[in-house]
């Protein structure tokens, strides 16, 4: 990252974003979390995270109930984004226990101070009230608890305690937003662990199971559209405070979907499915470059079979060495 910054690493020299699939705190946490990292100075602007897209939700749902979930600080990132009524499936475990027979609290969180149950003293979730769209920020990390609500929850239109089948008339289709499809992710341990993506296919399981019918649903994040045309806009605003790129070229092209201002962007990753598959999709000026430490380890050949990726390298700072040589002759670059 040193070789993307001036030498005090306070300056960035390129616009530079962070696209990730992970989650679960604000993108000013995020960036703080990586400055720490990698010692420079990253701000909120330069990062994307798998929710982030679920802000222009807001818009047509801040004012309704949903259902949010996932590890971390979810609900209140849910709430800086603009959603003003939340409730969580532990909050929901709490108000009816009876719900989730085999589930025990082991947060340390315990349940919601008294008067301030969403189930209970707010009303979200009856018939006055129904959940209208559940949001899953993250990765869950009770699956018996987070199935077994959500299923709930879509069976019953929103209102709990009530499943309605399929072919009950006056049904309204429950929105389920999953803010990454990722199957498998790297960690510190050898092999791959199941993801967000993993859990998905879960829930859509069973509610196939349940109903013989398939789950409506919507994916966020890599490899899907939404995240990078994000950070297109944020790479481009970059590109005009850095003077690389007039005015006339930056956010505007980017939220009419026009990036021909970049000459390249790269798009270093190491999962095929999500980094390269989704740079790949995206075509010009997106160039994908594929990393050997993480999912991708290179075993089986010196690319990927399914996804292959326009460069392949071993690490990040092969990968920002072979943009920069790539790119020495352009106008500005663009790297991530």
């Amino acid at each position: 990252m040193q070789r993307l910054y001036t030498h005090q690493g306070m300056t960035q020299l390129y616009p530079i974003c962070f696209l990730t699939n992970g989650g679960g705190v604000t993108e000013a946490q995020k960036a703080q979390q990586l400055s720490d990292w990698l010692g420079v100075r990253i701000g909120e602007h330069q990062v994307v995270l798998s929710h982030t897209p679920f802000r222009s939700l807001a818009k047509s749902l801040g004012s309704k109930p949903v259902l949010v979930a996932g590890v971390g600080q979810v609900a209140h990132v849910a709430r800086e984004y603009g959603f003003k009524h939340i409730l969580t499936t532990a909050d929901i475990a709490h108000a009816l226990p009876k719900a989730v027979p085999f589930w025990r609290d082991s947060s340390g969180q315990g349940p919601p101070a008294p008067g301030e149950c969403p189930v209970m003293n707010l009303g979200l979730g009856s018939p006055k009230r129904p959940i209208e769209a559940i949001l899953v920020f993250k990765d869950p990390g009770d699956w018996y608890l987070d199935l077994q609500i959500m299923t709930d929850v879509i069976l019953g239109g929103g209102v709990l305690g009530r499943w309605k089948r399929p072919g009950d008339s006056n049904r309204v289709p429950m929105p389920i937003y999953f803010s990454n499809p990722d199957l498998l992710w790297a960690t510190d341990y050898p092999a791959p662990r199941f993801g967000q993506g993993a859990f998905a296919a879960a829930l859509r399981q069973l509610y196939q199971q349940t109903t013989g019918r398939e789950l409506e649903h919507h994916y966020y994040g890599k490899p899907n559209r939404a995240p990078y045309a994000l950070a297109e806009e944020l790479l481009l605003e970059q590109a005009v405070t850095l003077g690389q790129v007039p005015a006339s070229s930056g956010a505007g092209a980017a939220k009419s979907g026009d990036a021909s201002a970049f000459g390249a962007i790269y798009a270093v990753g190491d999962n095929p499915k999500a980094d390269i598959a989704g740079a790949n999709a995206q075509g010009r000026p997106w160039v994908s470059v594929l990393v050997r430490t993480g999912v991708f380890t290179g075993h089986e050949g010196h690319n990927d079979r399914e996804h292959p990726a326009d460069v392949v390298v071993d690490d990040v700072a092969d990968a920002v060495e072979a943009a920069l040589h790539r790119t020495r002759s352009s106008e500005w670059h663009s790297l991530r």
